[in-house]
């Protein structure tokens, strides 16, 4: 049987493609790698191995050519590979990588070659062109002007490279996306980056927390960025901007997007009511899926099948394609796993037994008193 498989974490590789719905998935938790499965549609998934069960992992990445499964770890755990696809072994790639805490994971494919990019923190940007046996570093994206300025909410206060997004035309170009602190553009392929600051506002609580940029395939200066302080759109590549959903609204800390692959003006967010400070006031993300069919202008919930209230946050989100389908796949703070197989008319709880997934610490709200307290002691955050 042909394997479909999807990889799901917080900040790795988020799109995968295949002959039919999801058979296997690779979950980065905070617990290592867990490798889930099923034969048909329909039957159940079990799970069927965990590896590197002493990192939290915070990003997958898989190179089609090579059939090599990278992984990125939380909390100076480094930067692992398997080359077998995430089946076998796994071995530490340290070659040029001065930073390890690897925060999140890209890749492009020109003429045939990959490039692979790491996000680190404190933020800093590495770059492979030999499937991660040697990396160097984007120099310039540290010498762009204010970023001493760069910060992050929770101690230690390090910023990171939250996602590398890269343009769909132009090989060239790609975006940054330092939380907190700045959306960076570069049109030389990392010898310069400038800013792009028209969606900001000082007066923002949240200023600049950047989480993701989804740009249109066929139409690049039609992007839309989710933030601390909600959705922004623009339509002329970044030069002015439209908030086009906020605090206050049903999601005002949007996480994930994605567009319906069978009709590119709708857009699909994924996220919780507030922001994680609010998360540790009761223990409660409230998290769910939105849907907009214009382009951000009006939004309908989609949340058939999930719990009310959704207890933890979503985490992590893949979409797998295939020829006339698309299954969706979340992750959630609280250790679900929740999927699609219909566009987003119902949803059905996969496998409910996973370690947490979680973007760094975002997983604490949600644990125990005594639980959290050992974390965070663990860490040194108390």
């Amino acid at each position: 049987m042909t394997e479909n498989i999807t990889y799901l974490s917080p900040n790795g590789q988020n799109i995968s493609y295949g002959t039919g719905t999801v058979t296997r998935i690779y979950a980065a938790t905070i617990k290592g790698v867990v490798t889930l499965d099923r034969q048909l549609r329909g039957k159940p998934w079990v799970e069927s191995a965990r590896t590197l069960e002493d990192l939290h992992i915070g990003a997958l990445l898989f190179d089609p050519g090579s059939r090599k499964l990278f992984a990125g770890c939380h909390h100076d755990g480094g930067l692992w590979v398997s080359d077998d696809g995430g089946k076998g072994d796994w071995r530490k790639l340290e070659n040029g990588i001065k930073r390890s805490h690897i925060y999140s994971l890209a890749s492009r494919i020109v003429n045939g070659r990959a490039t692979i990019f790491a996000g680190t923190a404190p933020a800093a940007l590495y770059r492979s062109d030999d499937l991660g046996e040697s990396w160097v570093e984007v120099s310039a994206l540290r010498d762009v002007p204010g970023s001493e300025e760069w910060t992050f909410i929770p101690p230690p206060h390090h910023p990171h490279v939250k996602s590398v997004v890269l343009h769909p035309t132009d090989p060239n170009t790609y975006f940054v996306l330092i939380e907190q602190g700045a959306l960076l553009k570069t049109t030389d392929d990392g010898d310069s980056f400038r800013e792009i600051d028209a969606y900001a506002a000082p007066e923002d609580r949240q200023w600049k927390e950047v989480h993701r940029l989804l740009i249109h395939p066929t139409d690049p200066d039609l992007m839309y960025l989710a933030t601390g302080e909600g959705l922004y759109r623009t339509r002329n590549g970044g030069t002015t901007f439209d908030n086009v959903h906020h605090r206050g609204l049903r999601m005002g800390y949007p996480e994930f997007l994605f567009l319906d692959p069978s009709d590119h003006k709708t857009v699909l967010m994924a996220g919780s009511h507030l922001n994680p400070t609010e998360w540790f006031k009761d223990g409660i993300a409230d998290s769910t899926i939105l849907r907009s069919i214009d382009q951000g202008e009006s939004w309908t919930e989609q949340n058939a099948g999930f719990p009310n209230p959704v207890i933890g946050a979503f985490e992590a989100m893949s979409m797998h394609l295939w020829y006339g389908g698309m299954t969706l796949v979340i992750g959630t703070a609280t250790g679900e796993l929740y999927a699609t197989d219909d566009y987003c008319r119902s949803w059905v709880c996969l496998y409910d037994d996973a370690p947490a997934f979680s973007k760094e610490d975002h997983h604490l709200p949600f644990m125990s008193d005594e639980d959290r307290e050992e974390a965070m002691a663990r860490r040194g955050l108390i």
